[in-house]
């Protein structure tokens, strides 16, 4: 028999071997630490189960253990629809609709304002926030440091469900998110909160000059997230998140909502003072979309 008529015969029996094995079989032979770990961690597709359950803050919006960004115009609602995400999370309520696995809700407001406060006051929250400046990329990331807190709240209050920065571009330290290496120094830093938290994180954003290029700054952002979700504004006021990317869940689901006035007070001229939260018309009233 001829070498080109036995290698169809020896090819077949090393499909064979693999095609009746029942796990991955080590050698005797020793292997480095790091080559054998790597070794261990192989299996036949076969043996893999489908996954049916998975841990969510929102359902089919925002799985735990994962990063998303949000990008707006300015003035779309962007904070306004954050906290009453935030709100709804950490009291359990639902949602847009949606199921909400609560727990420990972490605002970081970096771009808050000195009247971020009414913005809390409007929906009534009680989850945690941050007003202090933060970095998440660049040389002096506070990440290591983030993380660490946020482990020690969790040891008293529980896992944290869901974790906010507002906004991307006051969390970057001085770094340029028009970089790649920039955003990959911010996007490691949102991985380790993410990782080590396991709560959903999620960035607030801008759009970028042409909105229908998307989110401002570098396109890796948006490779590097599991979720975007993209607010817009129309003219009779309502206006719309919806999701335009999903790595393990379906996109385009959609929230219209509308930004109801709210008085909290007077000041000292005796003048009210205003502050906005999130209403949701009924299907019926939904003119825009």
């Amino acid at each position: 028999m001829s070498a080109d008529t036995a290698k169809p015969d020896g090819l077949e029996a090393v499909r064979d071997r693999f095609r009746h094995a029942e796990n991955v079989k080590r050698l005797p032979r020793k292997l480095p630490d790091r080559a054998a770990r790597l070794v261990d961690s192989i299996a036949f597709a076969h043996d893999l189960r489908p996954v049916l359950d998975h841990e969510y803050t929102v359902k089919g919006w925002l799985n735990r253990d994962s990063v998303s960004v949000v990008f707006g115009k300015a003035n779309v609602g962007k904070s306004f629809w954050a906290v009453d995400l935030a709100h709804a999370v950490h009291q359990g309520h639902t949602w847009a609709g949606r199921k909400t696995n609560p727990g420990p809700v972490l605002y970081v407001a970096a771009e808050g304002g000195a009247l971020f406060n009414n913005r809390l006051a409007a929906v009534g929250a009680r989850f945690m926030v941050l007003q202090a400046p933060v970095a998440m990329a660049g040389r002096n990331s506070d990440a290591q440091a983030l993380s660490q807190a946020v482990a020690h709240l969790a040891e008293a209050h529980g896992p944290f469900a869901l974790i906010i920065f507002d906004t991307l571009a006051r969390v970057m330290g001085g770094a340029d998110e028009n970089a790649a290496p920039d955003i990959g120094t911010l996007m490691r830093g949102m991985d380790l909160i993410r990782s080590q938290s396991r709560a959903h994180v999620m960035l607030i954003h801008h759009s970028g000059k042409d909105a229908a290029k998307g989110a401002r700054g570098h396109s890796s952002l948006r490779a590097a997230v599991d979720t975007e979700i993209e607010l817009t504004k129309g003219d009779n006021g309502q206006r719309m998140a919806r999701a335009t990317k999903q790595r393990d869940l379906p996109s385009g689901a959609e929230d219209i909502f509308e930004l109801e006035v709210v008085t909290l007070g007077q000041d000292q001229d005796g003048d009210p003072v205003t502050s906005c939260r999130i209403k949701r018309p009924p299907p019926t009233e939904r003119r825009l979309f």
